[in-house]
């Protein structure tokens, strides 16, 4: 029994649960059975001491080395259990609002803005916008306090790549800030094609059915169509100006500033000082999420924030 007790000290000793196995001198060993099995010692404080070691280590290990000294006793079903919980697979909690992990990103309602936020950063990802609408598109992300945080617009055939993360919604707005769409990052890198929406026809029938009403008082006269890049505004082909990448168009075709932004050289440019410096650019749209990024460690963000956001 002496030998055998020293062998299973060796099995914990290698493992680290026991510091060191208890010497024996080959004169106290004696002979053991094949057919044995391993019985808990008298000795109630040294199986605490292996079951508090292995309980400390917690791996499978451990748990299976002081299994293999002392296998019967209460000591010996605790480690069971503990092996057992220590085996199981471990859940994994994700947020309830995650799309399909898949380069599609997801599609959310308008109606869930006010209780949609963005979650935790620990997945990062990248989102492209691409506006084949027709129309200007505002990009805003939902903050985790569920702020809109302004990352700019895109006129129609313009483009947008955004490194951000699975959990963080990005809202598709008007220039005046509508809701038209919601989307959330895919697990992979995904590409948003922005279409001409209802939304975007509403006035166009609203002006059709004056029209209707005018044709039934008036003779009818052929109706006049405007080239390309011209729109009819009071009976005359208006040309639409080309807005840039910090204006939006109204539906009167001209090209109003977007937030903080003023017109200056025919073009909407952000406030400057009389020395030609631009005032506080950190507040211009997207420092912010930027700023937010770069501090969790994303370096693109740093940079986009270096190069728009400080101080010239």
């Amino acid at each position: 029994m002496q030998l055998f007790r020293l062998t299973l000290f060796a099995v914990l000793a290698v493992t680290g649960i026991i510091g060191s196995a208890a010497v024996v001198s080959a004169g106290d060993a004696a002979p053991v059975a094949t057919t044995a099995t391993a019985v808990e010692p008298a000795n109630s404080g040294e199986v605490k001491s292996a079951f508090e070691s292995a309980k400390e280590l917690g791996t499978v290990e451990a748990w299976n080395a002081f299994l293999g000294a002392y296998s019967t006793g209460f000591y010996a079903d605790m480690a069971r259990a503990y092996l057992k919980k220590v085996e199981a697979p471990q859940a994994v909690d994700l947020p309830p609002a995650l799309p399909p992990s898949s380069a599609r990103a997801g599609e959310r309602s308008c109606s869930e803005r006010k209780s949609l936020r963005s979650q935790h950063s620990r997945e990062p990802t990248k989102i492209t916008f691409i506006n084949n609408s027709g129309m200007y598109r505002a990009i805003m992300w939902i903050d985790f306090d569920g702020t809109l945080k302004d990352y700019g617009g895109l006129n129609s055939g313009e483009q947008l790549a955004l490194d951000t993360y699975r959990t963080h919604p990005w809202m598709i707005a008007t220039g005046p800030g509508d809701c038209l769409q919601i989307f959330l990052p895919a697990a992979e890198p995904a590409t948003v094609e922005l279409l001409r929406l209802a939304a975007d026809d509403a006035p166009v029938r609203e002006e059709k059915a004056i029209e209707k009403k005018a044709e039934k008082s008036k003779p009818v006269q052929q109706k006049l169509k405007c080239g390309e890049n011209y729109k009819l505004k009071n009976g005359e082909c208006v040309l639409l100006q080309n807005c840039g990448k910090n204006a939006y168009r109204s539906a009167e075709g001209d090209c109003t500033c977007k937030k903080g932004y003023e017109m200056r050289s025919g073009k909407c440019q952000w406030p400057q000082n009389k020395d030609g410096f631009e005032i506080a650019p950190w507040k211009k749209g997207g420092c912010s999420g930027w700023q937010a990024q770069c501090s969790q460690g994303n370096g693109d963000a740093c940079g986009k924030y270096e190069e728009n956001c400080q101080v010239n």
